[in-house]
C-alpha cells in the first residue's frame, strides 16, 4: 500500500469513517516506524486546528487543488494584515514544503474537508504564527484577550478567526487565559492537548525533549494525549504533570520552578534535590549528574533572584548540605555524605 492510501486511511480515521480492519492496519503503519508515527501525529495536530472548518465532502482533482493551494497561499503571504507585534501571517502550510504538507492537504480531502477556502461562506481560515529567537522571550495578547509570554526558540499558531480558541505550540510559554462564557482553550503541543476555562501555567514542549510538560499556577488545567480523553489529568495549582511521548501516556509529577525563566528566580522551599537539580538544569541550560542516588531525597531551601551566577547557587548548595561539585566534561557532578541532610 502507498503512502496515498494511508493518508486516505488517517482521514477516514479522523473523521470517524474507518472500518476496523483498516484501523489495524493503519496503526501497525503508524507503529512500523518514528517517522510514521511523527507524521500521524503531526497530522492530527492539522486536524485538531483546520480539522472543524467544514464543507460539503467533494470529489477532488488533488493535484489541481494543491496548484491552486499554492497560489491562494503565496497571494495571502503577500498581503499586509494588521497583527500583534512579531507576527507572521501564514497560510496553513508554506507551498515550499511541498513533500512534508502536500500529504496534510490530501488528508483534509481525502476526509471531505477544506479549511483553507471554506466554499460559499465568504470566509477564508489563516494562521497567524508568532516566534521567540533564541536569548529572546515575546509577550503577546490573543484575539481573545489571553496572554501568552514565549520563552526563546519558541513558536506559536493559532488561526483566524480565532473561534476554536486553539493554538499550536512549539517550545514553551506562560498562559494566562482569559474566561469567555464556559467556552474552553486548548493547546496542541508535540502529541499532548493541554485545556483551561480561564487560568494560568506553564507549558513545555520542544521538539526535541521527550516530554510535555505542565505546571499550574492558577484555575485547573486538564493534560491529555491527543485523541485520548481516556488519559487525561486533571491539575490544581501547584500540581504539575508530564506527557511522556515515548510511552504515550499522562502522569502527575513535582516540577519545581517551571515558570522560573519567565521571573527570572529560583525559588527552592524544602524542595528535593532531585526537583533542585532538573530546575537547575532547565534554568542555566547545563548537565548535572547526582553520583550519590541517596541524596536525591535531600531537601534544599533558597532563594535566588536576579538571578545569582551559577557559581553561588552551587556554593550555597555546598555550605547548607554539604555537597561538592566538580565539573567535568561539560557535566557538573555532585557528591557528599545524604546522611548530613536526612
Amino acid at each position: 500500500m502507498d503512502n496515498a492510501k494511508y493518508m486516505d486511511l488517517i482521514g477516514r480515521y479522523l473523521s470517524g469513517g474507518l472500518e476496523p480492519a483498516e484501523k489495524e492496519q493503519l496503526m501497525a503503519w503508524v507503529e512500523q516506524n518514528s517517522a510514521n508515527r511523527k507524521l500521524f501525529d503531526e497530522l492530527i495536530q492539522v486536524w485538531s486546528i483546520s480539522g472543524r472548518y467544514e464543507d460539503e465532502p467533494f470529489q477532488a482533482d488533488v493535484e489541481s487543488a494543491w496548484l491552486s493551494l499554492e497560489n491562494k497561499m503565496d497571494q495571502q503571504a503577500a498581503e499586509t494584515t494588521t497583527r500583534p507585534a512579531g507576527a507572521r501571517v501564514l497560510p496553513l502550510w508554506q507551498p515550499r514544503k511541498l513533500l512534508r504538507y502536500a500529504a496534510a492537504i490530501a488528508l483534509l480531502l481525502a476526509a471531505g474537508y477544506w479549511a483553507l477556502n471554506r466554499s460559499g461562506s465568504g470566509s477564508e481560515v489563516q494562521m497567524v504564527e508568532i516566534g521567540a529567537g533564541a536569548g529572546e522571550q515575546r509577550e503577546l495578547a490573543l484575539p481573545d484577550g489571553s496572554r501568552v509570554i514565549l520563552n526563546e526558540n519558541t513558536r506559536l499558531a493559532y488561526a483566524e478567526p480565532f473561534e476554536e480558541r486553539r493554538v499550536l505550540l512549539w517550545g514553551e510559554a506562560f498562559f494566562e487565559v482569559e474566561k469567555m462564557n464556559g467556552k474552553p482553550f486548548a493547546i496542541e503541543a508535540e502529541g499532548a492537548t493541554t485545556t483551561v476555562l480561564g487560568t494560568s501555567f506553564n507549558v513545555r514542549a520542544y521538539p526535541g525533549e521527550g516530554e510535555v510538560k505542565v505546571s499550574v499556577r492558577t484555575g485547573k488545567v486538564a493534560l491529555e494525549q491527543s485523541g485520548n480523553a481516556a488519559s487525561k489529568v486533571l491539575l490544581e495549582p501547584g500540581e504539575s504533570a508530564v506527557f511522556i511521548k515515548a510511552r504515550e501516556m499522562v502522569e502527575e509529577v513535582a516540577i519545581s520552578n517551571a515558570d522560573a525563566w519567565k521571573n527570572r528566580q529560583l525559588d527552592f522551599n524544602s524542595v528535593r534535590l532531585e526537583e533542585v537539580v532538573e530546575a537547575v538544569e532547565r534554568f542555566y541550560g547545563i548537565n548535572v549528574e547526582v553520583v550519590n542516588p541517596q541524596l536525591l531525597n535531600c531537601r534544599f531551601n533558597g532563594l535566588f533572584a536576579g538571578p545569582e551566577s551559577l557559581g553561588e547557587v552551587w556554593a550555597a548548595m555546598d555550605y547548607t548540605m554539604g555537597l561538592q561539585i566538580e565539573k567535568k566534561n561539560n557535566v557538573y557532578y555532585i557528591s557528599g555524605d545524604a546522611s548530613r541532610c536526612q
